[in-house]
């Protein structure tokens, strides 16, 4: 999810907090009370203890507790390996909490506090995360966002019979989803505001609410094992368009500052192309597992294509505020930049990402062992 504010190294003051080794002065970053990172944790932490408590979420203490200490254990680590400095792995917390949040392992069930079913494929998810972050920098910044890489790596590569996402759907519980969905709406507003996304996410909302609603009046249904007849109509588009998941990945995730666009106009057409590649990614798909997928997919996608909506944003306000009588330096040509940038490792990675993310997203359509297991005819995750 977000990673509001990136780790900034700099030569330790006088007065820096440190520790000293081997003869050896170790600068030492605690956390500072304005960083948005600490706002999204405690909003996911509070989204996490209603998920154990209201919500039954099947996911353990356990699980949640070994992928956040993973995750900060690998970031501190990377982090003192590189500079040499010991940071408070905000980050890292962050990504381990987000993949406890979505990431479900099949055969855990609520109440299986300290079960560790299933601890290998959040650890995996966990590793992916932070391997992308660190090693897939094509312009010196991390290009997906961590958590998001990690969890669709782990949905569509390791499979439906071993992992599944978090239910579309958080239950009968009404106070609980009530609690949910105000703790989620005022963290939103606490959060957006302080990384200036409030656009970003209105142009998702707005774009993906009409499409959707487009699909629902066109008569698209889709099944889930939580459901035990397709759903259509007005359900169609609440469960999707509305659904307490859909508005944690578009508050919490998408709005990450160091993966989006920098620009304010960037930002508007990163949240309209995310919700239009969703919502193209899930107009074939039969079952809810894909749509869930296809809208986790989608943000792989449209980071991939970040730089460009950059580029282009750059290039219009140069436009816009270049005198009418001053000819701007031209751009090198499309086909030598592209040829020039595929030579690098991180291009060739990333290309590979944002390509397979959606076609084997897209192939889930036809996928026959995901639609017997949302019909409940297949065992594998039983006590889903």
């Amino acid at each position: 999810m977000t990673a509001a504010a990136a780790t900034t190294v700099t030569p330790p003051a006088p007065t820096q907090p440190h520790v000293s080794f081997r003869g050896q002065h170790i600068p030492v970053v605690l956390p500072r009370r304005g960083d948005p990172r600490l706002k999204l944790s405690a909003v996911i932490m509070t989204l996490h203890v209603l998920g154990q408590t209201l919500l039954d979420f099947k996911v353990s203490i356990a699980q949640i507790i070994v992928s956040i200490l993973f995750c900060a254990v690998v970031e501190a680590a990377v982090t003192f390996r590189s500079h040499r400095i010991l940071v408070w792995p905000a980050s890292g917390i962050l990504t381990g909490s987000s993949v406890a949040f979505i990431l479900r392992a099949s055969g855990t069930a609520h109440g299986d506090w300290w079960s560790l079913r299933g601890i290998h494929f959040f650890v995996l998810a966990g590793l992916i995360s932070l391997l992308s972050k660190h090693l897939i920098r094509p312009s010196g910044r991390h290009l997906f966002n961590p958590s998001n890489v990690g969890i669709v790596w782990c949905l569509l590569v390791i499979g439906p019979n071993h992992v599944f996402a978090q239910y579309l759907w958080w239950g009968p519980n009404r106070v609980g989803v009530a609690l949910a969905y105000a703790v989620i709406l005022i963290g939103a507003v606490w959060i957006l505001r302080s990384v200036r996304m409030v656009p970003m996410a209105l142009s998702f909302l707005v774009t993906f609410a009409v499409v959707i609603g487009a699909f629902a009046l066109s008569g698209r249904s889709f099944i889930a094992i939580w459901h035990e007849e397709p759903i259509s109509g007005l359900s169609y588009w609440l469960n999707i368009a509305a659904s307490p998941e859909l508005l944690v990945f578009v508050f919490f995730m998408i709005s990450d500052p160091q993966t989006a666009p920098k620009a304010p106009e960037g930002r508007v057409i990163y949240g309209a192309a995310t919700a239009a590649v969703a919502a193209g990614l899930i107009f074939f798909q039969p079952t809810e597992f894909a749509i869930k997928v296809a809208i986790l997919s989608s943000l792989t996608v449209v980071c991939a294509l970040v730089p460009f909506i950059e580029s282009a944003s750059r290039r219009l306000r140069l436009d816009e505020r270049a005198p009418s009588d001053v000819q701007l330096p031209e751009a090198p040509p499309l086909p030598r930049r592209l040829v020039a940038a595929v030579r690098r490792p991180a291009v060739i990675a990333a290309l590979i990402i944002a390509v397979a993310a959606p076609v084997d997203t897209a192939l889930l359509a036809g996928n026959k062992q995901v639609i017997l297991i949302e019909r409940g005819q297949v065992g594998a995750r039983n006590a889903q």
